[in-house]
């Protein structure tokens, strides 16, 4: 049998009403101060309930907004503004970005040196000369977004546009606590909430086909897979279907679950230049490669007679409520639907994504394309 290797998880609680119970479980487990992260948007409707609770439990609190994809130059603004009355825990509550930014904050804030001495630019991989020591304050994190399943895994993704798009990673950095909420979902625009399904989506099928994957990510990736192929339609119909939202954070989570474990593939090995090159949601970007990228596995698979790997997208459209031939179509539709919109609306020009292509990892791939394969499938979305 192949080895297996599970890596640390968070405690988990998905529940609707979930978050009005946070300052219990927070006072409960001993904190008495807590320094937020969290989206504006998600803070403005309810921050001030949870400001509320937190007075009544005399848990002193500090917060700090994020908005679109972290730097960091957020990272070491919000660790110089701690830095002399540290938190005692970190909470996250927003999407994708605000956990990445909130990882890095504890990490920081721990980290032997820093507390606003030293960026957290110096500890990206591929970036800075420095290792992290792993310390970190423990961070519970809570998604309003169902895509990215950042509160399931060890790493913080910081960018500098026209520079770089790296990690900054270590086992420890795991969230202690994953609090899933679907109440705090459901007034998420329709655009944002197809973008982060798609990303989970992505990851499920990416990690479910890698060449890291295993019998333990194998049974994740298809019952995340099978729930968002019911939620995702019954939200684009209804974003405010409570139900919905709770199953496509059930997969966001395993979809970072499975990530943690099997790794990924040729899109998030794109998304990574892309997303340095431009603002444009990792989400989006996700979303306008599947589709191709797929139809591509799925043809050389056949062409070179992988019949494991044509089974397991056989799997995965199943999971899906689809035939094998019809899944790119079924997640081109799922795009469509919601008028997201292609590279060229974010700028990018056809020799631009050509060079990007040539700068994209195949990580986990169970199929190798050629660069000018990769630009092609580019090309179709812009």
């Amino acid at each position: 049998m192949k080895k297996i290797k599970v890596a640390a998880l968070p405690r988990l609680l998905i529940e609707e009403g979930a978050f009005k119970k946070l300052p219990g479980i927070i006072a409960s487990s001993g904190y008495g101060r807590v320094g937020i992260i969290h989206g504006r948007t998600v803070w403005n409707r309810w921050g001030d309930d949870l400001c509320r609770e937190f007075n009544t439990l005399d848990i002193d609190f500090l917060d700090a907004g994020v908005s679109g994809e972290p730097s960091p130059r957020v990272v070491d603004d919000i660790v110089t503004a701690w830095a002399d009355e540290k938190p005692e825990l970190i909470l996250a509550v927003g999407g994708g970005s605000v956990m990445d930014a909130a990882k890095a904050a504890a990490a920081m804030l721990a980290e032997s040196g820093s507390g606003g001495t030293k960026s957290v630019k110096e500890f990206l991989e591929g970036v800075g000369s420095m290792t992290p020591s792993g310390t970190t304050l423990p961070l519970y994190a809570v998604p309003t977004t169902a895509g990215t399943g950042s509160e399931a895994t060890k790493n913080a993704v910081l960018s500098e546009i026209g520079g770089f798009k790296k990690s900054l990673r270590h086992d420890n950095y795991v969230p202690k606590l994953a609090l899933i909420d679907p109440l705090l979902a459901v007034d998420a625009p329709l655009g944002i909430t197809v973008a982060a399904g798609l990303d989970a989506i992505t990851q499920l099928i990416e990690s479910f086909i890698s060449t890291g994957a295993g019998p333990f990510t194998d049974s994740l990736a298809v019952s995340g897979l099978v729930a968002a192929g019911r939620a995702l339609p019954a939200l684009l119909q209804n974003p405010e279907n409570v139900n919905a939202r709770a199953k496509m954070g059930y997969a966001a989570y395993l979809s970072g679950v499975c990530l943690a474990n099997a790794g990924l593939g040729m899109i998030h090995g794109a998304a990574s230049p892309i997303g340095a090159a431009r603002e444009i949601p990792h989400g989006l970007v996700c979303g306008l490669l599947l589709s191709g990228t797929i139809r591509r596995i799925l043809m050389r698979a056949r062409a070179q007679e992988q019949r494991v790997l044509v089974r397991k997208i056989e799997k995965a459209a199943e999971a899906l409520n689809s035939d094998i031939d019809q899944l790119p179509e079924l997640l081109d539709g799922w795009l469509e639907d919601s008028g997201l919109p292609g590279f060229g609306e974010y700028g990018f020009t056809e020799d631009e994504l050509r060079v990007l292509a040539g700068e994209t990892d195949m990580k986990n791939s169970p199929v190798l394309f050629r660069e000018k394969e990769i630009a092609e499938i580019f090309l179709e979305r812009i």
